[in-house]
């Protein structure tokens, strides 16, 4: 309900985008949208779209071209800019249609040509998805040669056990399934200090000439699951299980884990953690492509192992999954080459559907590239592990990689400022409250007016800004769907409850008091005000212009102002607090600073009565102006509890 006109702002909005001020822009731009008629909202919608892609804010921006493509259109350059945010939002579907639109009113942009022919190569390939996870080469542990599959071995992640083909402790052996050194199982510990003593082949039995990997530790890290393949004789793999003797400190009794046909290959065991489940790699007849993902079950730990059951075609398909790992939380991750992927083996992750099935999505950049990314583990609660990688720029062959999801951190910061003059309110109380938990911060302004706030992630906000003699503020705004580190924003623009404030387009036909439907938005801002300030109580106030009888004009005046009260009480307001009051003509407008911007026949301080429009009126357009300008609804405070 600012005093200032609409199209004033709009200029004012309009000169800060001319002159690269956008934030500012932007903020003016979305005050004034819900005053504009909705046909004449495109070009301000497209100020605001493109203030915000040319801030980097390209997910706002799409939102806001979208906007205007739904009205009449015919401005090419909407379709241009919603295509390279769409294109940054990487909605490479979207941005191909947008630049189609955009070529058929520009057909000679060969540059855009070139921009969506490279949408069209990006949306053909995998899923694009570029995730927060951070991820780097755990040099201390890897070699030149093959490093990966990677477990955890104790409850604290400072033991890992993973499969390599260095020099281990048979010597120079070699594999005649992959022509290199044949791989045996090694330990790493990390000290206190975060570093990694060198690899060591795990004590024991386990490892021999042949090859050895890919294991799986049950709850208490005392009985090991791992794969092992002969290097002569007959060639295949079979899963195998040992148990860690802790006197000699030595992996012993190794024997084939007995899981149905022991003539089929069974690779990459991996045991939910009550070790009821196994799930592994296997070739056997009933899949659906090279190697499949199967699941064994058993009724407790320590009992046999029923027949596998194959997961099924949302998981398996005509090509190749393999090194299945089961997490706490139920979802399971597996590598594939058959599934739409970046090149090579990709890691994905599948949940279970309600309706049955499994939902299977690609993990992304970085965990995946175009190399072979496979054998992924994960710490319990966290979203940080380690996974295999045959990508550019590691030790050797295949190398093991670290990768954690940084936290997310969301912070509120707000500008507290008065309407007058927007200088900033010290000691304004502000409350934030969680709308999911009910809980709130509660902070006070300092002379610096500002606010700053700790938020929550997936959490819808009301705030709320108090301070004695200014009408309360409020503002909604969510962490839903935010990732990584995010600012949000706001000012609140408090006014004095010791000024008249003025009711913005409430109208009537001459000489009638009936609201026309285009007061309805001034008056349900004002039910706002009421209901987010419940101690004050007002005064309507209703002005006419000096046309006609003035004991008419007072008479319909305090009809007018009593229809003002009439919707309030009807809209939930207690008439108690209300007091309709007609001035008539008795109270002249008096010219204030922005009326006398948008007027030039008009000086601050002007009081618009008889007298002025005799002296200063020239015109019938002015004389209609004045009594446009006396014609006015105000409401002031009279009481506050």
């Amino acid at each position: 309900m600012s005093s200032c006109s609409t199209s004033f702002k709009i200029k004012r909005a309009n000169k800060f985008f001319n002159e690269g001020a956008y934030a500012k822009a932007s903020d003016r731009y979305r005050k004034v949208l819900p005053k504009v008629p909705r046909e004449q909202q495109p070009p301000i919608l497209f100020n605001l779209a493109e203030a915000h892609r040319l801030t980097g804010n390209a997910r706002q921006a799409e939102g806001y071209y979208e906007r205007v493509t739904t009205r009449s259109n015919t401005n090419p350059a909407v379709y241009l800019g919603l295509a390279m945010s769409q294109q940054t939002n990487e909605n490479y579907e979207k941005a191909i249609t947008s630049y189609e639109k955009y070529l058929a009113l520009v057909p000679q942009d060969s540059m855009v040509k070139s921009d969506m022919e490279f949408c069209k190569a990006l949306s053909d390939t995998a899923t694009l998805k570029r995730t927060r996870y951070l991820v780097e080469n755990m040099a201390e542990l890897n070699s030149n040669k093959d490093d990966f599959a990677p477990a955890f071995a104790e409850d604290d992640y400072s033991i890992l056990f993973f499969t390599s083909s260095r020099e281990a402790a048979f010597g120079k052996k070699t594999s005649i399934i992959t022509g290199d050194k044949s791989t045996d199982i090694f330990s790493a510990t990390q000290l206190r200090t975060g570093k990694w003593q060198k690899p060591v082949p795990i004590q024991g039995e386990i490892n021999t000439k042949n090859d050895e990997g890919t294991c799986a530790l049950t709850r208490n890290y005392r009985t090991m699951y791992f794969t092992q393949c002969l290097t002569k004789g007959k060639i295949g793999c079979a899963l195998m299980t040992s148990n860690y003797d802790a006197d000699s400190e030595k992996w012993v009794e190794v024997e084939s884990a007995t899981i149905g046909d022991s003539t089929v290959n069974l690779a990459h065991p991996s045991l939910s953690e009550d070790g009821v489940e196994l799930y592994f790699t296997s070739d056997m007849p009933g899949g659906y492509g090279g190697t499949d993902i199967w699941m064994a079950s058993r009724v407790s730990d320590g009992d046999g192992w029923g027949e596998p059951v194959n997961l099924g075609p949302n998981i398996n398909t005509e090509g190749n999954e393999m090194y299945p790992y089961i997490r706490n939380n139920g979802a399971l991750y597996f590598s594939s080459d058959g599934h739409k992927g970046f090149g090579g083996l990709d890691l994905f992750k599948a949940t279970k559907r309600d309706i049955g099935g499994w939902h299977v999505d690609n993990m992304g950049i970085p965990i995946n590239s175009n190399a072979d990314d496979f054998s992924i583990i994960f710490e319990r609660e966290r979203e940080a592990g380690y996974f295999s990688s045959r990508r550019r720029g590691g030790r050797g062959g295949d190398d093991i990689y670290r990768f954690v999801l940084p936290e997310s951190r969301y912070m509120f910061i707000g500008a507290v400022k008065n309407f007058d003059d927007l200088s900033p309110i010290n000691e304004a109380n502000v409350n934030i409250i969680s709308s999911s938990t009910g809980e709130s911060q509660r902070q006070r302004t300092g002379a610096d007016g500002i606010i700053n706030i700790t938020l929550s992630p997936e959490t819808d906000y009301l705030v709320i800004v108090t301070k004695k003699e200014y009408f309360n503020q409020k503002s909604r705004f969510s962490t839903k769907g935010l990732e990584g580190l995010a600012t949000l924003r706001d000012e609140f623009i408090m006014r004095s409850m010791a000024k008249a404030i003025e009711l913005e387009n409430i109208l009537y036909d001459f000489g009638k008091w009936n609201l026309r439907p285009e007061s309805e938005e001034s008056l349900n801002q004002l039910v706002e005000i009421m209901n987010d300030n419940p101690g004050i109580s007002i005064e309507v106030m209703s002005h006419s212009d000096s046309r006609g009888d003035s004991i008419v004009n007072m008479r319909v005046s305090q009809r007018r102002a009593q229809s003002v009260v009439d919707y309030l009480v009807a809209h939930g307001i207690g008439g108690s607090r209300l007091q309709a009051v007609g001035k008539g003509e008795s109270d002249p407008r008096v010219v204030t600073p922005s009326i006398a911007a948008q007027y030039k026949f008009l000086r601050v301080g002007d009081i618009l009565n008889d007298t002025f429009m005799k002296r200063y009126v020239q015109s019938k357009s002015e004389e209609e102006i004045v009594d446009q300008l006396n014609r006015r609804t105000e409401f002031k405070v009279i009481s506050e509890n």
